[in-house]
């Protein structure tokens, strides 16, 4: 349904944000949709014709959960409306795991990952401290979770199953 919802709405649209040489409006996954736009009257043209398009198929944008953010230095708040209610700014928003704030920096996405990242070495600490595991195996494991941590991928978990499988 959000296919169609987004075919209508943008059926015919020109503008967007240019990402190599392609104009962008939009990023979707499952039921979840991110606009994209250059500028604030870009953004509410956009809205708008989402709110147009989905009020024709019989949905509603929930303008409660919907929020916007601006990439910018202007301190200016920005005002987008949809069906009268305007939409909550907000400074930064998590979207498939990743997150994005306003200030177009990833120090918090760095500290994210570098906690997750901690909290997984440290699930590990029986596995380092146990007196049956050979150092073999131990030396594997270290080099499959600085792999993992390197170069993200599967569950690190799954990896270390699989691989102490063939030790």
């Amino acid at each position: 349904m959000a296919e169609l919802l987004m075919l209508k709405a943008f059926d015919g649209y020109e503008k967007g944000f240019k990402i190599g040489g392609r104009c962008i409006t939009n990023l979707r996954y499952a039921d979840d949709i991110v606009l994209i736009a250059s500028t604030e009257e870009e953004l509410q043209d956009i809205v708008n014709r989402l709110h147009g398009a989905a009020t024709k198929l019989g949905m509603k944008i929930n303008g409660k959960k919907t929020k916007v953010m601006k990439v910018c230095d202007d301190p200016k708040p920005i005002t987008v409306t949809v069906a009268g209610c305007t939409l909550s700014e907000t400074k930064s928003f998590k979207y498939l795991g990743a997150m994005f704030n306003s200030e177009a920096s990833c120090d918090e996405e760095v500290k994210s990952r570098l906690a997750i990242a901690r909290q997984r070495l440290n699930e590990l600490v029986p596995i380092w401290k146990s007196r049956t595991m050979s150092n073999k195996l131990k030396a594997k494991i270290t080099g499959l979770a600085y792999r993992h941590l390197r170069f993200g991928g599967m569950d690190i978990e799954q990896r270390i199953m699989r691989e102490c499988r063939g030790v």
